[in-house]
């Protein structure tokens, strides 16, 4: 009996070595992460928009690339392409020459925000109760 109990305790160590070595390696690795700079936005990102409003007022002429849509085979840009055109990136859906490209003043303005989330910070303690984060 008493060598199950002391190989018992000796496979109890090792683990608990085993999780608490693992733990602070993980915990590492997340300081690190949480230290990283993220990279700065790229001038000229959108072809054709000014670098400070890149949704537009943004233009376009032949002979120039056709505007980004994310996808040009599923969200092609359809329009004339002998003129030059004035266009705004707009939420996807809202477009009228692609899925998210306005062509012509005036585009539509951005949809309503969602509506909240079934818990939110006013009626967590409510919902949630002891579990629910302090923020």
């Amino acid at each position: 009996m008493n060598k199950v109990r002391s190989m018992t305790r000796r496979i109890v160590r090792i683990t608990t070595v085993a999780l608490v070595a693992g733990g602070l390696g993980v915990a590492g690795l997340s300081a690190d992460t949480a230290q990283a700079q993220p990279a700065p936005i790229p001038l000229d990102a959108w072809p054709g928009c000014p670098n400070d409003h890149p949704q537009g007022p943004c233009h376009w002429c032949p002979g120039q690339p056709l505007p980004p849509t994310g996808n040009h085979v599923t969200n092609p840009v359809v329009w004339d392409n002998n003129i030059c055109h004035t266009y705004y990136y707009v939420w996807f859906g809202q477009g009228n020459v692609a899925q998210n490209i306005w062509d012509g003043e005036n585009p539509p303005p951005p949809p309503p925000p969602p509506p909240p989330g079934l818990i939110n910070k006013d009626n967590c303690q409510q919902i949630l109760g002891m579990f629910c984060p302090h923020a």
